[in-house]
């Protein structure tokens, strides 16, 4: 049996240095597949002469706590969600939040991107995608978005598709 198809949305937030966007974490019995983690800039926030936001997609080897749990189907412009993309209902176990405060625990590093936060700068509507192939997560294990230590301005928000 296979699991469905999902999109994880997370909504727009602030950034800030060391700061974790969201986690996704798999605490089902079974292997999901990672097949799409994209940063989204939020033009609606006016910002000028800043820096670019250095992100870091890693593993992790815990599940996240504190931050606001994505709620599956939600409807919801300003909260995350899990919205299923078939009919299949998501696995028992699978979780994500925003903007988690504990847990979440580092893990390898997958990728690394630049988001420059510019509203003026047109190449910046174009989501930033994290991944060229598939990235399986084990039972016991997730992903996350993590800020670098260098701070900088403005608004992003994920999409991330699994199943």
């Amino acid at each position: 049996m296979r699991y469905g198809l999902y999109r994880l949305f997370v909504q727009s937030q602030a950034v800030g240095a060391s700061k974790v966007f969201f986690d996704v974490y798999n605490g089902s019995e079974r292997a999901i597949t990672v097949s799409s983690v994209e940063a989204i800039k939020d033009g609606s926030v006016a910002v000028t002469g800043t820096l670019a936001v250095q992100l870091f997609l890693t593993r992790t080897s815990a599940v996240g706590t504190g931050g606001t749990a994505a709620t599956e189907e939600g409807t919801s412009l300003t909260a995350a969600t899990i919205t299923k993309l078939d009919t299949r209902a998501l696995p028992d176990g699978v979780t994500a939040r925003a903007a988690p405060s504990g847990g979440a625990t580092a893990g390898a590093v997958v990728a690394e991107r630049q988001v420059f936060t510019e509203e003026t700068a047109a190449v910046n509507y174009e989501p930033v995608e994290f991944l060229r192939s598939l990235l399986v997560v084990q039972p016991g294990t997730g992903i996350r978005i993590v800020q670098g230590s260098i701070a900088s301005v403005g608004n992003i928000g994920f999409g991330v598709v699994f199943y």
